[in-house]
């Protein structure tokens, strides 16, 4: 359901490992499905097999077995109320999304019978062609708490591993979203400045804004009572040390750590593009909410998800502040916070 970038890749693989998979998105998706293709990291390309349904009719997904929600966070209170008079009751949902609050909204229609998942890597989308632009785990819960869940989860993680997209499923999911949401903190700095992935590990004074972030972040989802998980094989505070080093060792050590391709720019960066909302407040902002939740101050993601909506709303070009500007502007809300 909401099959864009990560939910076309992520269907085409389980389709390729044998499932039998619909993808329902937007009816440009049915409109370009003759060129529909994933392609991934090591160059390998897959494409639809005759089994694969193309749809932009949510009812298509009436006799699933397992449904993966892949939609913006903003969507997922109304995805759910929808899917909820088609599903049937066996039916099991995984959301693919990001940010910490989704479950919560799936499950207010749906029940206990979503289970969370977690994407680490980067999905470029032109047009009907989707290409795989980062490195990175497919993780989601594995049912252990939610009756009758895990076989289910263990048929698609079967499926996707058949298809060369492994899926691993772990009983810490909670704070295995809570590691990703630490790195997706990145997206925000990318956003601000309008750089791609690489160029904002590039930048000195862009890595020292994401490494604030990330502590910011750990503090208040430690407050909250996350046990945040390493997601790419480091801990999220030897990240945050690590991207105070030299330019040089840092992209040393991202290359060993991550496959990256130099035009992959953040889905919040390429929802500006697109003239969209972006996920900011799941990101960056959920960051700065649960810190003034606990009574602390989190400036450099509140400074972010401020300029982030500036730029939401702005007028193209759209005026990107610089990774120095940045910096200086976290350094002015954190003397005055």
């Amino acid at each position: 359901m909401g099959a864009g970038a990560v939910g076309g890749f992520v269907g085409l693989h389980a389709a390729a490992g044998g499932a039998r998979v619909t993808l329902v998105g937007r009816s440009s998706l049915l409109e370009s499905a003759a060129e529909f293709s994933a392609t991934r990291l090591d160059g390998r390309t897959l494409r639809p097999p005759s089994t694969l349904v193309l749809s932009d009719d949510p009812e298509a997904l009436a006799e699933a077995d397992v449904v993966i929600v892949t939609v913006k966070s903003r969507d997922s209170t109304a995805v759910g109320e929808r899917l909820a008079t088609i599903l049937p009751d066996r039916a099991t949902i995984v959301s693919f999304q990001n940010g910490l609050g989704n479950l919560k909204r799936l499950g207010s229609s749906l029940g206990p019978r979503v289970v969370a998942g977690m994407v680490s890597f980067n999905v470029i989308r032109d047009g009907p062609r989707l290409r795989q632009a980062t490195s990175g785990p497919l993780i989601a819960g594995d049912g252990g708490e939610q009756g009758g869940r895990r076989p289910h989860l263990q048929a698609l993680a079967a499926a996707l591993d058949a298809g060369g997209l492994p899926l691993e499923l772990r009983a810490d999911i909670d704070d295995v979203i809570a590691g990703k949401l630490l790195l997706n903190l990145s997206n925000g700095v990318g956003a601000a400045t309008g750089l791609p992935i690489a160029a904002t590990l590039r930048s000195r004074d862009a890595r020292i804004c994401f490494a604030r972030c990330i502590r910011e972040g750990i503090a208040a989802l430690t407050a909250a009572g996350y046990r945040p998980r390493n997601v790419i094989g480091l801990a999220p505070s030897l990240i945050a040390s690590l991207l105070k080093l030299p330019d040089i060792l840092v992209m040393m050590v991202a290359r060993k750590m991550v496959s990256l391709d130099p035009e992959a720019r953040s889905s919040t960066l390429q929802d500006l593009d697109a003239g969209k909302p972006t996920e900011i407040g799941d990101l960056n902002g959920a960051i700065a909410d649960l810190a003034q939740a606990h009574g602390f101050p989190a400036p450099a993601n509140q400074t972010i998800t401020a300029i982030i909506r500036e730029l939401e709303t702005a007028e193209r070009p759209l005026p990107f502040v610089t990774p120095a500007n940045l910096r200086r502007r976290i350094a002015d809300a954190s003397r005055g916070a």
